[in-house]
């Protein structure tokens, strides 16, 4: 869930971003990183170090405050692909391979072996961390109206919200595809089977859950 997560917050937050000058994401407004695109590009550059951990390799010397794109677009199509990467490495991981040590070195080269599931929380907690910092800028940019809503719990819901959607979609073809006219039966006249649905089948043939997906509430809480 946390790299799914990851990945919604991501989505929102640069699509915020996106619509900030090149002027203003560079400005040095005093973050951490300076700037909007010092800290999402520090992101990045964070996720690929542990990324390359996660797959055997402890890379030295990384720096922390390198701009690895200047152009935004450039940012985002790599931010796009390294959430990817992420959830796909999660999803192939076994409950017994979460709880296996993970040895790695620092970026100083100093030794360290900690359960892989402790290890993912922390670049999860890393990411909340770092990205709120990004919202806060986003927010100075733009103001509180148009700054997204970031929250677990507002993904979470909007997550489970698709699911139902989804399930409902599904239940309505079902009931669709059941509910066709059989061939008579032997003795006795053609019937259909199966008429329930949970949703709604368009007279064109498109099927829409009953429940529209809400957009996270604006507080999010």
């Amino acid at each position: 869930m946390m790299a799914l997560y990851n990945q919604g917050a991501n989505a929102r937050l640069y699509a915020a971003a996106g619509q900030i000058t090149h002027e203003t994401l560079a400005e040095d407004r005093g973050a951490f990183f300076g700037s909007l695109l010092g800290t999402l590009n520090h992101l990045l550059v964070t996720d690929r170090l542990w990324m390359a951990r996660l797959e055997g390799e402890s890379p030295r010397g990384t720096r922390l405050d390198e701009v690895l794109h200047h152009r935004f677009d450039d940012l985002l199509a790599a931010r796009r692909a390294q959430d990817q990467k992420l959830i796909d490495y999660v999803h192939a991981l076994s409950e017994e391979r979460l709880a296996t040590p993970l040895n790695y070195a620092t970026s100083s080269g100093a030794p360290q072996s900690q359960p892989l599931r402790h290890v993912l929380a922390h670049l999860f907690n890393y990411q909340t961390h770092h990205r709120g910092q990004a919202h806060h800028l986003v927010g100075l940019a733009l103001g509180r109206e148009a700054t997204p809503v970031l929250d677990l719990l507002a993904y979470q819901r909007s997550a489970a919200a698709v699911t139902a959607a989804e399930d409902a979609r599904y239940g309505a073809i079902q009931a669709q595809e059941i509910g066709r006219p059989r061939p008579p039966l032997e003795g006795g006249p053609g019937r259909a089977l199966g008429a329930a649905t949970r949703g709604h089948v368009e007279e064109s043939g498109e099927v829409r859950a009953n429940k529209e997906v809400p957009e996270p509430d604006s507080l999010g809480g």
